[in-house]
């Protein structure tokens, strides 16, 4: 069993989104490999998900943009991006809102009809890493960095904004047989983590 200084240690490292480890033990949310980069600002054409979206919805969404893109004749940047715009630590599951967006640049318009609104790509410092688990690993990688590698660097999410592009997979039906990578925009800080999150918060 523990002692009284070693149980302390523990509760303070807590990884958010998992139960306390116990000594001696692997712990229950993997680590997960990641680099870091530096994104450039770009303009986005934008469009919202439902909540419980399909990987068909997905497909459609993005297709839709990019009929949208080539119409005006843009230049698109890169492969459109799934955002979540929310965070894991703040905002219950329930309040997170999902939308596609694909960078493009020359003058671009939205389409208030088909719900298509220009936006943009935040550029700055991110962390990046890769889940083949699909969709259904997002929490465990959420929990992993927001529970340990940020806090441990003094750093936390810049904006409420999660960046998330299919890199195989795309035409598989099964969310959960997709290979994702995460893009988490970052920033240095001096604040102490204010809780620690539990799984059953973040839903």
């Amino acid at each position: 069993m523990a002692d009284e200084i070693t149980q302390k240690h523990l509760q303070r490292a807590r990884v958010r989104g998992a139960p306390s480890t116990i000594p001696g033990s692997a712990g229950l949310v993997q680590a997960y490999d990641y680099d870091e980069l530096v994104r450039p600002v770009s303009r986005t054409l934008s469009k919202a998900l439902d909540a419980d979206f399909t990987m068909a919805e997905l497909r459609a969404t993005r297709d839709k943009l990019a009929q949208h893109a080539a119409k005006q004749k843009l230049k698109v940047l890169e492969q459109a991006l799934i955002v979540l715009h929310g965070d894991p630590v703040e905002d219950p599951p329930h309040e997170w809102k999902w939308v596609v967006e694909l960078p493009v640049s020359g003058r671009a318009t939205g389409d208030e009809e088909a719900g298509i609104s220009v936006s943009r790509l935040h550029g700055g410092a991110y962390v990046t890493s890769v889940t083949t688990k699909g969709f259904k690993d997002l929490r465990n990688v959420y929990a992993f960095f927001f529970g340990r590698l940020l806090p441990m660097h003094k750093q936390r999410l810049t904006r409420a904004e999660i960046y998330h592009r299919i890199v195989d997979g795309i035409e598989q039906d099964d969310p959960g047989k997709v290979s994702i990578e995460v893009l988490i925009p970052f920033h240095l800080t001096l604040e102490q983590p204010k809780t620690l999150v539990t799984r059953e918060t973040m839903g």
